[in-house]
């Protein structure tokens, strides 16, 4: 049996970089019932389980992802632990996070924040749909090292993997029991792939849809099933470009459980149909 080395984490918050923060901002407040506060150049868009921070710079490009501890201790555990797994510490950019927070690059340039938990701020309209913000996914052209970096620097457990020929297609990391709070695509370029929102059953799904159609916000994927993790989803686009997820039932995973390995092919991607292939 596999045994973690870190706390577990979950992630809490992320910063999306935009040539305009207000105008993005005023579409999270309305498609994810969102509150949105200044801080500084920053916009931090909140709702009780969901955080998505704004800072003007080029578009579809994540600023950081930050993971939650459940106290400091934890995070302290954490800090060392990375140290010693020969990863450079950095000083954190969040402006949610206290100053016990730290950060690291991985070797494609991302930035992951680690701090204590957060609680975010309710939001307006959409505060009684669950919609926690749950995992960060990322496109790259050299996955290989994504994923080392992941395992071995950061602690992150490796859960399901999807190959062609050999060749890794796509990773899934889980840093607690939910199958994954962070996933990696192979692509031709470098780039953010998209953020995830936890609604938690199937109902939640269709409330969320209805939701959405209220202000003429289309369903850009889905409704289908991935394959690894088992969810149900659909995607949308925000005004910039990026991809938001609204996902169900993850699969719940223990440590004993075999990493899965997954056929590079269209059924994988979406169980139901149609799918988004990244290469």
């Amino acid at each position: 049996m596999e045994q973690r080395t870190i706390a577990e984490l979950r992630l809490n918050h992320s910063m999306l970089h935009t040539p305009n923060p207000s105008e993005l901002s005023a579409f999270y407040k309305k498609a994810l019932g969102m509150n949105v506060t200044r801080h500084g150049e920053k916009y931090i868009c909140t709702n009780t389980e969901r955080c998505i921070v704004l800072a003007e710079g080029k578009p579809k490009t994540l600023g950081f992802a930050a993971y939650a501890c459940k106290n400091a201790g934890e995070l302290e555990q954490l800090r060392q632990k990375i140290s010693a797994s020969g990863g450079k510490l950095e000083q954190s950019p969040s402006p949610v996070f206290d100053e016990s927070a730290f950060s690291i690059r991985d070797p494609d340039g991302n930035t992951f924040v680690f701090g204590v938990h957060t609680e975010h701020r309710n939001g307006t309209d959409a505060q009684a749909l669950p919609g926690r913000l749950q995992h960060v996914a990322f496109a790259s052209d050299e996955p290989e090292k994504l994923l080392s970096f992941y395992t071995n620097t950061l602690g992150f457990l490796l859960a399901d993997r999807v190959e062609e020929e050999g060749i890794l297609k796509a990773s899934f990391f889980n840093t607690d029991s939910e199958h994954h709070s962070l996933a990696i695509f192979t692509a031709a370029e470098k780039r953010l792939d998209h953020h995830c929102f936890e609604a938690i059953e199937w109902n939640a799904i269709r409330d969320w849809a209805d939701y959405l159609a209220q202000y003429e916000i289309p369903l850009q994927w889905g409704p289908g099933r991935h394959g690894p993790g088992n969810n149900l989803f659909f995607m949308i686009r925000d005004p910039d470009g990026n991809w938001l997820e609204i996902s169900a039932e993850l699969e719940i995973i223990t440590l004993d459980r075999p990493i899965g390995l997954w056929a590079h092919e269209q059924k994988t991607l979406n169980l139901w149909g149609q799918a988004f292939l990244r290469s």
